[in-house]
């Protein structure tokens, strides 16, 4: 068995693994993965040859994530599959363990995939979920929203693409979650199969104020993206009307997305139908610390900022993070400045569950409302630490927009 990076020859063979797996007509579209994705390097397809033969494969899609407003390389694991022949001998788990080791190799932070399976078999491996919260709306009546200045039109490429691309930018600074998009990822063939490219626009003359990505699906219209002007909001009106607009057209009475209930969309839709709110969402995204000690340090200016702006005296201190295989120690001096190490022997130790972890980390939820849950289970910490985490870990929108799978 031979565990390493694909060969340019061998790149057929794994498309047509893939076609077996997955999609028995998707030749076309796994080429374009390869072909058309400006940021593929071949290492990032990793194979177990046996015989000479590609029985297992994944890929690894170079990308960038913001957590908070902090920028982290990550690594999104797609495509693992074993052939048919060879499933139950163990080369899904070692493939796995290999990328863990290229990822650290490439200077990856995070990694990230999104389980088709259930999640038992990457947690085994160190991999840990994160719920992402979702809505469904049941529509009763369509009410007419406030009228706005902006025309709703469907989407120019030629026109809108390059507004569109600033406006995402500018939207999703502060969103946790969100992939950095450079502008040549709006043109990649990989983009535009996940359809990236909006449905429609808030347009006003020359100024474009919010875009609104969404699908039918048979009665239901589900929203896979959306973005506005958060000076000028009024474009998310209109943009809100205009869906509820073709809703009522096509008497779709429920209207969905994976996006936080707490999203002004989500407000205006239950505004503009009368509708009955229901939460979703689901733990199919999965985390991984590729290196814990260089995630904490690429996360250390956003939390140094929370130190700085609050009134609270805290004296020094070092606490120590495990998570799965990883230790890192964050260090608060008495001068208010946080440093990031890799041991500190004197450190306290924090044993905070994974799942906890990365939610404390993204914003999922803040340090205020995951202790309660952790003191039920018996697991505490000390007033001076309990009122640091409450400054450096706060709650934030936490989105991972569908076109972004990968």
């Amino acid at each position: 068995m031979e565990v390493r990076g694909i060969h340019k020859s061998e790149l057929e063979e794994t498309i047509n693994l893939y076609c077996l797996v997955f999609r028995p007509n998707g030749h076309a579209r796994y080429w374009q993965y390869v072909e058309g994705d400006c940021t593929y390097q071949l290492d990032q397809t990793r194979v177990v040859v046996v015989n000479r033969r590609i029985v297992a494969s994944l890929r690894i899609w170079e990308r960038r994530m913001r957590i908070g407003s902090s920028i982290v390389a990550m690594g999104g694991i797609g495509g693992v599959c074993t052939h048919p022949d060879y499933r139950g001998l163990g080369y899904a788990t070692v493939l796995m363990k290999n990328a863990i080791e290229y990822m650290r190799t490439a200077n990856y932070d995070v990694g990230v995939l999104f389980s088709i399976i259930p999640g038992k078999f990457y947690g085994k491996l160190g991999w840990t979920p994160l719920s992402l919260e979702g809505f469904r709306i049941v529509s009763r009546r369509i009410d007419a929203l406030k009228d706005t200045n902006w025309r709703v039109e469907t989407f120019n490429e030629g026109r809108d693409l390059n507004q569109v691309a600033t406006l995402y930018d500018e939207y999703n600074l502060s969103h946790s979650g969100t992939i950095v998009r450079p502008r040549s990822y709006w043109d990649m063939a990989p983009s535009h199969l996940r359809d990236i490219l909006p449905s429609v626009v808030a347009r006003s003359r020359d100024t474009l104020g919010g875009y609104l990505n969404f699908q039918i699906e048979g009665k239901q219209a589900k929203v896979l993206e959306v973005a506005f002007d958060r000076e000028d909001p009024t474009s998310l009106s209109a943009l809100v009307g205009y869906l509820l607009d073709i809703c009522n057209q096509q008497q779709i009475k429920a209207i969905c997305g994976e996006i936080p209930r707490q999203h002004p969309l989500v407000d205006l839709t239950i505004e503009g139908c009368a509708g009955d709110p229901f939460l979703t969402g689901n733990s199919s995204m999965m985390l991984y610390a590729v290196n814990l000690p260089a995630l904490l340090r690429k996360l250390l200016p956003e939390l140094q900022s929370r130190i700085d702006a609050s009134d609270r005296k805290l004296g020094p201190i070092s606490i120590c993070f495990e998570t799965h295989d990883q230790q890192a120690v964050l260090r608060l001096h008495d001068s208010g400045t946080l440093q990031i190490f890799d041991l500190d022997e004197k450190a306290t130790c924090v044993k905070i569950p994974d799942r906890f972890f990365w939610r404390m980390l993204l914003g999922e939820s803040g340090w205020d409302q995951i202790e309660p849950t952790l003191k039920v289970h018996g697991l505490s910490v000390t007033q001076e630490i309990s009122t640091l985490f409450s400054i450096l870990f706060t709650q934030r929108m936490v989105v991972f927009w569908t076109p972004d799978h990968y």
